[in-house]
């Protein structure tokens, strides 16, 4: 029997510009990034930590699935988790989060 594998995340906003809010990133595995919640709380996008965007990757939370998914697998599932957690810390309190933990299997 396989023992299931617990992953942990952790999420704070570093920046809050007329573009967003910026997020920096970590996962357990070691993958990191930051991540532009736009200024309706509803598209989330790969950026840098200044906030200027990476790529065509998003997640429109009224659509509800990655659009133009990065090449690397383990890229675009931590920004799945990232990108989802804000958005549910966002309904939850009714704003944006300052910081978010969560650990998932």
């Amino acid at each position: 029997m396989e023992m299931p594998v617990t992953a942990s995340l952790t999420c704070r906003k570093t920046a809050s510009l007329e573009a967003g809010s910026v997020y920096a990133w970590e996962t357990a595995e070691g993958v990191t990034g930051n991540i532009l919640i736009d200024p309706e709380g509803s598209v989330a996008r790969p950026c840098t930590l200044e906030g200027i965007i990476l790529g065509d990757m998003l997640l429109d939370k009224k659509v509800g699935n990655v659009e133009n998914s990065d090449p690397e697998p383990k890229l675009s599932r931590a920004f799945l988790i990232v990108a989802s957690a804000i958005f549910q810390e966002g309904e939850r309190q009714g704003q944006l989060p300052d910081k978010i933990t969560r650990t998932y299997w």
